[in-house]
């Protein structure tokens, strides 16, 4: 019935309008819809509706509330696509991380012997630098000895250099054992989270 009314006045006004005139339908703060030749200007941002003599709506301004709240659900809507497509490459990822580690190791055995083999491997290395550091602070002793007993100044000079470049070796091979150590730590942790997954893919396989 509402309807019926707002079309008879629409088709009334339309009557009394000129052949190029549009008029406008536009809804107030407290929702009350007006019909008017235009749209006040501190109405402009509720949106309205423009009809033309024949009483068809040819266009459809949103209001900047409406405009709003269409950019915060199309930018949450993007959000969540971004949200989605990582999730899934995660996945993906990870189902790929979990084909080549079965593929890789057919046991919990040699998933073990291997990663055994590594962290020996990492301890050598260690061990063969501790050695040479242990060698370079014996010879940085040594010269260091020689330095106080010594008394011609030029040979105490070339010692002096000597010792720079044993206190710089001393640096380098401190610093990758530190990296070689921290390095070896990495690989036990490493370890631990691939045999928990690895253990976890075999139950499932197994239930399949």
């Amino acid at each position: 019935m509402r309807n019926f009314k707002h079309k008879y006045l629409i088709a009334f006004l339309c009557l009394y309008l000129p052949v190029e005139a549009a008029y406008y339908r536009w809804t107030d703060d407290n929702g009350k819809t007006h019909y008017s030749y235009s749209v006040p200007a501190s109405k402009s941002q509720l949106g309205h509706v423009v009809i033309s003599k024949q009483g068809i709506e040819t266009e459809k301004v949103i209001s900047a509330k409406k405009k709003r709240q269409l950019k915060e659900l199309a930018d949450l809507r993007a959000l969540k696509k971004q949200e989605a497509d990582k999730e899934n490459k995660i996945k993906e990822f990870q189902e790929a991380e979990d084909n080549l580690l079965l593929s890789v190791f057919s046991s919990k055995k040699e998933l073990i012997k291997a990663y055994d083999s590594k962290l020996q491997l990492a301890q050598v290395t260690i061990d063969l630098l501790k050695g040479r550091h242990k060698k370079q602070s014996i010879k940085l002793e040594v010269l260091e000895q020689k330095h106080e007993r010594m008394v011609d100044i030029k040979h105490k000079q070339a010692l002096e250099k000597q010792i720079d470049v044993v206190l710089d070796n001393l640096k380098i091979y401190q610093q990758a054992i530190t990296e070689n150590l921290i390095e070896k730590d990495k690989v036990k942790g490493e370890f631990e989270i691939t045999l928990a997954r690895f253990q976890k893919l075999m139950v499932k396989s197994a239930s399949e």
